[in-house]
């Protein structure tokens, strides 16, 4: 029996910078829904992303520790550093190719601007950042979401009285 708690994509509110043309800065807001991933896609793109923080000489110290005589790791971790380090990097374009489904954007005239993979490809290309704005839209989503307790202590507290 399949469980369905969720849709299968989400929305989340996302912020671009930049420069305006008086030369102060203009900032676009607008939405993009994302894919929401099953928990063995999710830690496989984690994998990926923290694949991109390991220089060459990390892991090789990585490496070392692991091969060390006297290593002190845990098989699971053992299992776990090793498929870090087995992981390809992946880029902003990539990681956009696997989870950007649709957006809400709006041109200066306030008009619509379609989601297509050609209109995201000639974005990401003509400005500079906006492709890293639609990345941040996901991971601050994820993160809010990985933070309850943020939305609670910010909330209005329920009545006392029920009012």
């Amino acid at each position: 029996m399949t469980v369905v708690l969720a849709s299968v994509a989400f929305w989340a509110s996302i912020t671009y910078r930049l420069i305006g043309d008086d030369g102060k800065p203009e900032v676009i807001q607008g939405r993009a829904r994302y894919r929401r991933l099953k928990t063995s896609e999710r830690k496989a793109l984690d994998r990926r992303i923290r694949a991109n923080r390991l220089t060459p000489d990390l892991r090789a110290g990585i490496r070392k520790q692991l091969d060390a005589p006297d290593c002190n790791f845990t098989a699971r971790e053992r299992t776990e550093i090793e498929a870090d380090l087995a992981a390809e990097p992946i880029t902003d374009a990539q990681f956009l190719q696997e989870v950007l489904v649709d957006w809400d954007l709006r041109d200066k005239a306030g008009q619509a601007i379609a989601f297509t993979p050609a209109m995201k490809e000639q974005l990401c290309e003509d400005c500079d950042g906006f492709e890293a704005a639609l990345v941040r839209g996901y991971s601050d989503a994820q993160e809010a979401a990985s933070k309850p307790q943020e939305t609670e202590k910010n909330s209005v507290a329920p009545s006392g009285t029920g009012s």
